[in-house]
């Protein structure tokens, strides 16, 4: 199964590291990243940043490893990590994620 990993990076520099660091590791075939305004409550504080989310697209069973790959090298001390399953897709670019080991 494909799925699309959903995470964010506090800038450019830490989008492109992560991103370049997991297709390098084959934890995702491909991901994008751009900048975002988010605003977001934190330890009781409303805050007001910009980031960059980061999609990566990867298949279900590499999803434990992407996890703990991102949490050991996010700079945030606790990053978001949320996995969007395809219900549908074009087949061809499936496969393609699901067979780059």
């Amino acid at each position: 199964m494909s799925i699309t990993v959903y995470t964010t990076a506090p800038d450019e520099k830490s989008a492109e590291t992560l991103a370049k660091e997991i297709v390098v590791a084959k934890l995702g075939s491909c991901c994008n990243f751009w900048p975002v305004r988010t605003i977001y409550s934190w330890e009781g504080e409303l805050r007001d940043d910009t980031e960059h989310i980061i999609l990566i697209k990867t298949s279900k069973k590499k999803f434990d490893d992407l996890e703990k790959y991102i949490v050991k090298n996010h700079p945030y001390s606790m990053p978001a990590i949320v996995s969007f399953p395809w219900d549908d897709s074009h087949k061809p670019f499936k496969d393609w994620v699901n067979n780059n080991d």
